[in-house]
């Protein structure tokens, strides 16, 4: 075992810290290598405008690697050009080597025996890291292994897909706050070009600064947010965690991922993933002494209905069940869900008892905190 492993969460924090201060993402990127057991590290930006030489970042990767992008790279690339073949070039794909190609046709290919074996490289493992947002960065990122090394595995790709939503949003933040490494100052309008609602709290929860799409947010979502005398007080509903343990959390070091649900017109509803985190280095932020917290709220998209079938499926959850559990994602009570499904109080609380039973969850709280989250990444 390799004591010297960073952890999952220690990972996060890590990728975080890289979005406020880019110095950073070397050593970030460093730290999730030896996580995922990689000897190389390639970073290629799909929007860069030099094509002779498109990678932002490389370890272990020779510097001219990247000079013949056009001419050479991309052309005889058996895992690109697999990728284009299969459709498996799309945001969001996280892919090994083998999922790309079989292993005997790779070892025989002009790009292995010519190229990679000399540099060491045997297998790769890539996330794409942009979504439908226009504004997200086109950015592959490359994990390798050496010749000898195992391939990577489900349980790798996995790891890294885990980690990837994590990057895709801090790489966001990164290319468009464009941290002045000089002046160390947040200009208001790079504030305002980031499409997630930011707001900098001081140590008493008050908030002392937001950008454009925080005013929006809270004009046209009353009660998303709950503010009293300026003052953070909660976050729309069923908040896992709530303000409260993830302001104890981020007091600990940590950084806090928030889930909550909002209502609008009585209606159901959105689903919010927001992330508390603290500012140690609050000389990047106007008002420096007075910033202690950065709260950055993001609108998830609809549940959909296939993601959480495969969730409850996990579970061996039957099909009531899974409406039951879509209803409590929604924020309907037991009484509102029995309601709208015709069915008597006491057969949701049954329902309610063998999802508990099934998923091993005590608080109900934490059980759609978890489905809201696997849904969201599966």
């Amino acid at each position: 075992m390799n004591n010297n492993r960073p952890t999952h969460e220690a990972l996060v924090d890590a990728i975080y810290e890289s979005a406020l201060n880019p110095v950073k993402w070397k050593d970030t990127l460093n730290r999730l290598s030896v996580y995922l057991n990689a000897s190389a590290i390639n970073m290629i930006g799909l929007q860069v405008q030099n094509y002779d030489n498109p990678f932002l970042l490389s370890q272990n990767i020779p510097s001219d690697y990247g000079k013949d992008y056009r001419s050479y790279w991309r052309e005889h690339d058996i895992w690109v050009q697999a990728g284009i073949n299969k459709g498996l070039n799309g945001g969001g794909k996280t892919l090994t080597g083998g999922m790309l190609v079989d292993r005997r046709s790779f070892l025989k290919s002009t790009f292995y025996n010519e190229w990679l074996a000399e540099q060491n490289i045997s297998d790769v493992l890539s996330t794409n890291l942009w979504d439908d947002n226009p504004n997200t960065p086109k950015v592959i990122l490359c994990f390798f292994r050496g010749v000898g090394q195992n391939s990577f595995q489900e349980s790798d790709r996995m790891n890294l897909h885990h980690l990837a939503h994590h990057l895709n949003r801090a790489f966001s933040i990164t290319s468009q706050l464009k941290l002045s490494e000089q002046k160390n100052v947040l200009e208001e309008s790079i504030v305002d070009s980031i499409g997630h609602a930011l707001f900098v709290l001081n140590e008493n929860r008050k908030i002392i600064k937001c950008n454009a799409a925080a005013t929006r947010l809270l004009s046209g979502h009353q009660g998303l947010i709950k503010i009293r005398h300026e003052r953070l007080i909660a976050l729309g509903h069923h908040a896992s965690p709530s303000i409260e343990e993830a302001i104890a959390l981020v007091n600990r070091g940590h950084h806090a991922e928030i889930v909550f649900t909002s209502t609008q017109l009585g209606t159901i509803k959105e689903t919010h993933h927001a992330r508390l985190t603290p500012l140690k280095e609050a000389a990047i932020w106007p008002l420096t002494h007075h910033a202690h917290y950065l709260l950055l709220i993001e609108k998830n998209q609809e549940i959909k209905q296939e993601t959480l079938r495969a969730f409850c499926t996990l579970f061996n959850m039957t099909a009531s069940e899974q409406q039951v559990l879509l209803g409590l994602m929604q924020d309907a009570t037991p009484e509102e869900i029995a309601q709208s499904s015709n069915v008597s109080l006491a057969t949701i609380r049954s329902h309610i008892q063998h999802i508990r039973q099934k998923t091993g969850v005590r608080r109900m709280t934490e059980l759609v905190r978890m489905a809201l989250i696997a849904t969201r990444s599966l």
